[in-house]
């Protein structure tokens, strides 16, 4: 890892995700977590803090380790077992099967660069009963956001370190064997459609029918 992408980049991201309106949606998305956690994409462990009492202990994974002080305080304050291994989501995950009973994201499913490998992983590791809990940026719905959103893509893919504003989120989740469950879809305020297109859900393995969410104002 170059200068930039393990120490300036990863301050700029944690600026922009520590803030007030991140923290409502991270503990609106999480508040459904429970027994054994895997939560893809660990970062600066911004996530710990908004996790339920139903939680028993979360593992947390990540290609690689950044801003160490801080993430080492955040576990030591959790009031559950933490575990970090730097893993990339893509590669088999070191758990047998139906391992998890929660599996969580928060803007990673952006950067994995080969998600559909991923996904395969994440479905394989959490039980039959178990649930996807996921809260990603992505592709809009409006013609002239997506047109612009592929436009600039190459750019944030080169300065944002891998993330991808162009990902259709639910589309990417069920290629990857996985049944949407909940699904809110909405521009979150104060920030460009092209970067703030918000895809807030859950998915299962169970086999139902897909709920019909267009995108909305914010929650």
């Amino acid at each position: 890892m170059g200068l930039y992408s393990k120490h300036i980049f990863p301050r700029l991201m944690e600026g922009g995700l520590k803030s007030d309106l991140h923290r409502r949606y991270r503990r609106r998305v999480l508040s459904r977590a429970k027994g054994e956690v895997l939560e893809v994409g660990f970062g600066t462990g911004l996530n710990l803090e908004c996790y339920p009492a139903s939680v028993r202990r979360v593992t947390g994974i990540d290609p690689a380790a950044v801003l160490e002080r801080r993430v080492r305080a955040r576990i030591a304050r959790a009031p559950f077992p933490v575990e970090r291994m730097i893993h990339d989501a893509a590669n088999r995950l070191p758990f047998p099967d139906e391992h998890f009973d929660t599996v969580t994201s928060t803007w990673t499913l952006c950067s994995i660069e080969r998600l559909g490998d991923a996904l395969g992983e994440l479905r394989r590791v959490l039980r039959p009963s178990g649930e996807f809990l996921f809260l990603e940026h992505g592709r809009n719905e409006k013609g002239w956001v997506s047109r612009l959103q592929d436009t600039l893509n190459p750019i944030q893919n080169r300065i944002a370190c891998g993330c991808n504003i162009n990902r259709k989120i639910d589309t990417e989740i069920e290629h990857g064997g996985f049944r949407i469950i909940e699904l809110d879809r909405f521009a979150m305020p104060g920030v460009p459609r092209a970067l703030g297109s918000v895809y807030l859900g859950v998915a299962g393995q169970e086999s139902g029918t897909r709920p019909a969410v267009p995108e909305r104002a914010p929650p």
